[in-house]
């Protein structure tokens, strides 16, 4: 059945831009040492903002490139897709090599290594510069972007596949990879040192985004989702919520043994309860969002949410950065100051890139009229 709210294909919903905006916040806190993250780690639940910024990311996609694919067939969505992999590749090598001679510098003119960040920029600079462009080291605050240049790249098949009416195989394709994960042996990453592909299992990971691509390709075909949701559903979502809140909040006893509690919460791998506690309170807030979407509304927020990619990017500089002198966080006030100053930065550079984005020609297509409330146009920044 089909929705005329969820039908209009003319721009994006400021709610989704929202959403991941203030989990770039969330995440932000999360990276440094502050108390503030008693607050904002997994405030929700057994999940962090990650997985709703992996999953938003995902369906902005699915809302984008659909249209794409629908405006300029599948040769055209291939090279949207390929150029958006090289766009976020480069805004990764850009962090790198921030990170990179920053950490240098301090070294030079402090003389001292900060165990804050990664050794090998210090013990083999040039074997960390080569393996980083070729995405083979991606130490912390430095792993993310490289998932999305493959996430990217799945679009084209995924979209044409939904555009065929394949959308259960595109899923139980998805869920077989990330369920093959669950059962696979743990890889010991020491033998392994240098190479570091970062802490997100992109197979498991992976399962969040195309979900997300499903959603947004049924929102932008008109398809009704949660505009009006089954009462069963929405009973079963809040129960798994409720115990969720209850084990990470309260404390409550685990249903299972220690290993397996640890398989089922495990974040790499995205673990079932994990990934099943996520989805309940995905489903209760987009319900909530539906009907009352002013509560999810924030033009400040959503401003993060459409530059996600150089807010991601300079997030990462700016904190690897920081951590390297551990004096600027020994009082509770100067932590939650530096913190406070970091989320700032974030909206600085979301305004200045968006100057810049104004400032220059807007690619064939990527801009269309903004529809009345909610929406806006900006299809350029999905990422």
């Amino acid at each position: 059945m089909k929705s005329n709210h969820e039908a209009k294909p003319s721009g994006r919903d400021l709610r989704f831009d929202t959403l991941r905006g203030l989990f770039l916040v969330l995440m932000t806190i999360n990276h440094l040492p502050t108390e503030l993250r008693e607050v904002t780690d997994q405030p929700l639940g057994l999940f962090t903002a990650a997985e709703g910024f992996v999953f938003l990311s995902g369906l902005l996609a699915g809302w984008v490139y659909t249209r794409k694919y629908r405006a300029v067939g599948p040769e055209g969505l291939w090279l949207a897709s390929t150029n958006r992999a090289k766009s976020i590749y480069r805004w990764h090598v850009a962090a790198l090599l921030s990170c990179f001679v920053l950490v240098q510098l301090t070294e030079h003119l402090f003389g001292f290594c900060s165990p804050a960040v990664p050794k090998l920029f210090f013990h083999h600079p040039l074997e960390a510069l080569g393996l980083g462009l070729t995405l083979l080291y991606q130490p912390g605050l430095l792993d993310l972007l490289p998932m999305y240049c493959g996430f990217v790249l799945l679009l084209p098949v995924v979209i044409r596949a939904l555009e065929n009416g394949k959308r259960f195989h595109v899923l139980a394709l998805s869920a077989l990879a990330w369920l093959a994960v669950q059962w696979a042996p743990s890889i010991d990453g020491a033998p392994l040192y240098p190479i570091n592909t970062g802490s997100f299992n992109l197979f498991a990971w992976q399962f969040l985004f195309v979900a997300g691509v499903v959603v947004g390709h049924a929102r932008v075909s008109g398809f009704v989702q949660v505009a009006r949701p089954h009462k069963g559903v929405l009973l079963a979502a809040a129960a798994l919520a409720v115990y969720g809140l209850g084990v990470r909040h309260l404390h409550w006893a685990s249903l299972w043994p220690d290993a397996t509690f640890g398989v089922f919460l495990n974040k790499p791998a995205l673990g079932l309860l994990r990934l099943a506690d996520f989805g309940a309170v995905a489903y209760l807030v987009a319900a909530l969002a539906e009907r009352f979407p002013a509560l999810a509304t924030s033009r400040t927020l959503s401003l993060l949410g459409r530059h996600s990619l150089p807010v991601v990017a300079v997030q990462s500089v700016a904190i690897m950065t920081l951590l390297q002198f551990p004096s600027l966080f020994s009082s509770g006030t100067s932590r939650t100051l530096i913190a406070a100053s970091v989320v700032g930065l974030l909206f600085i550079v979301a305004r200045v890139h968006q100057a810049l984005s104004a400032a220059a020609p807007a690619p064939l297509g990527s801009r269309q009229p903004a529809a009345r409330g909610l929406v806006e146009s900006d299809g350029a920044h999905a990422a």
